[in-house]
């Protein structure tokens, strides 16, 4: 068995993010309640240590955003996050989160994607999220490395 420490960070009033989770299964639980491995929220996250992934398994993107603005029309967040998928420094495809079955827990945002693999080539790559708090004006960058393998 392997023992693997990590700090938790402290969270402010700034803008900031949990740390970015490629995962190999992103899936809700069936029956949130009670204790489950591997279970963030009401999600089973599975984490890819190695960052290698099958091309045609999809890849996961798990991330929790804290501390955003609230917007005082709808009293919600009003947070822009964008998706980017980069290879050999070179921008592949961006998309932007609509929010449609995103998690708010108070002042937390969740946000949970898998990402298609069947249309890439095999090798080296970076998913950066681009995130950026409308009410206070904050941006942010969180970005994970990931291997497409045959």
């Amino acid at each position: 068995m392997r023992h693997i420490g990590f700090t938790v960070p402290k969270f402010g009033s700034n803008l900031t993010t949990s740390s970015l989770i490629l995962a190999s299964v992103l899936e809700p639980l069936s029956n949130p309640a009670g204790s489950h491995q591997f279970m963030i929220g009401d999600q089973k996250v599975i984490p890819n240590i190695s960052g290698a992934f099958h091309r045609g398994s999809p890849i996961g993107v798990y991330l929790q955003i804290y501390n955003a603005g609230i917007d005082q029309t709808t009293l919600r967040p009003a947070v822009d996050v964008e998706y980017a998928l980069i290879k050999d420094g070179k921008e592949l495809a961006k998309q932007p989160e609509d929010w449609r079955g995103s998690k708010t827990n108070g002042d937390r945002l969740t946000l949970s994607r898998l990402i298609e693999s069947r249309n890439l080539t095999p090798g080296e790559y970076r998913i950066e999220l681009r995130i950026h708090d409308q009410v206070s004006g904050q941006s942010l960058v969180q970005s994970g490395k990931f291997t497409l393998v045959p």
